[in-house]
């Protein structure tokens, strides 16, 4: 990654935290306060200790990278029980505390006796660990499309896939609701018998008919690519996955436990998810290449709030899979959760574009399927047909 220019990365950072913070608000009371308090600190400048270190260590990173690696490193020592951020985990839901209230100062003197105690482990975390986006909701981007379509078997491939846990999305429960009358289940998908994610389908649903009766996909392969794959060998190698949830959201935990419990479930399968290194976009026609799944079923390549963070937004992936999809024999689904294009406007600030490609019969098809909630909470389909 080239390294930004110093004095820009200092005069970004501060406004980093209260897009973020803007971001959070009504959506985690605790991480907008979070941002909130660290922009705070922040535009007061250089004088205060926490400002002046947090420049320090994010030399050279990108301020959306600084606010969640930050968030996460924190949340890691919450977790974790260090008894030096014992006043500041009364406030984390996923441990049993409690939401600060507006502007509290109790918690903002909390997170500085935190950060200060503790700075020597949240050092190198910021310098070097990578974001990890292990969103469960987000295996909805594959297995709606594929309900639709019906296919009894597929091969899955995530471009930008971390640890992986949306590769076996199948094995996790989701019910599509209707946001007018939450208690009307639309449909249900994946593994029925636990607790499932829940997304609010804006305006009037047309897909009943589409979706008579969920009948789970054969995947016959599950290959990941991401610029560092995040293995899950250890219990600290969850834990760390685990802390890039935000702290006010047990029930975004709880999923991400079950998705790491699903992926150990397929270890010994003759699926088991297989991850690579991959730098998107140069790396990608190797990639399909050396990896490569069988043409006895359809592939679904598939990746979720990638692009934001490539060259040109990732407008060079289009040409690279349509190439490879082309020449591929079975059927080729490319699907996307990512910012909308430039000129049109979600219906709510920073949602997805939800976009499906397929390559079948020498033919290939573009369709927009409806725009998204990042985190998969909410939804307003526009076309069933794909």
């Amino acid at each position: 990654m080239t390294q930004p220019d110093r004095p820009r990365q200092l005069d970004r950072l501060p406004h980093g935290f209260r897009e973020q913070e803007r971001f959070a608000a009504g959506y985690s009371p605790l991480y907008a306060q979070l941002f909130g308090v660290v922009a705070g600190w922040l535009e007061k400048g250089e004088a205060d200790p926490v400002a002046a270190w947090l420049r320090d260590v994010s030399a050279g990173r990108r301020p959306v990278e600084v606010t969640l690696l930050l968030a996460a490193a924190l949340h890691r020592e919450v977790l974790a029980g260090a008894p030096e951020v014992a006043a500041l985990a009364r406030f984390y839901p996923t441990v049993g505390g409690h939401t600060p209230g507006a502007a509290n100062g109790a918690f903002a003197a909390a997170l500085r006796e935190a950060i200060l105690a503790r700075r020597a482990a949240l050092t190198p975390f910021i310098q070097q660990a990578t974001v990890q986006t292990n969103e469960t909701a987000r295996g909805l981007v594959w297995l709606l499309p594929i309900a639709h379509l019906g296919w009894p078997a597929v091969h899955l491939v995530e471009l930008g896939a971390s640890a992986g846990l949306n590769l076996v999305a199948e094995r996790r429960a989701y019910r599509l609701v209707d946001e007018a009358e939450p208690s009307r289940t639309l449909l249900e998908l994946g593994a029925m018998g636990e607790s499932p994610f829940v997304t609010a389908v804006r305006g009037e649903w047309t897909g009943a008919t589409h979706f008579l009766k969920w009948v789970a996909p054969q995947v016959l392969s599950r290959t990941g690519g991401d610029l560092h794959p995040f293995h899950l060998n250890t219990e600290e190698d969850e834990r760390t996955l685990a802390a890039f949830v935000w702290g006010d959201q047990p029930a975004r935990l709880a999923r991400l436990r079950q998705g790491i419990a699903a992926l150990h479930a397929v270890e010994a399968t003759t699926a088991p998810v297989r991850l690579f290194p991959l730098r998107l976009p140069d790396e990608l026609p190797d990639f399909l290449v050396r990896h490569a799944p069988p043409a006895d079923a359809p592939v679904v390549i598939y990746n979720t709030v990638v692009t934001m963070y490539l060259p040109e937004r990732g407008a060079a992936l289009r040409e690279m899979v349509g190439r490879w999809a082309e020449g591929h024999a079975a059927p080729v689904l490319w699907l996307q959760w990512e910012l909308s294009p430039e000129g049109e406007h979600p219906p709510e600030k920073d949602w997805l574009a939800w976009t499906a490609d397929l390559w079948q019969d020498g033919r290939h098809r573009q369709r927009r399927l409806g725009w998204i909630h990042p985190h998969g909470g909410a939804l307003e389909w526009l076309r069933i047909d794909i």
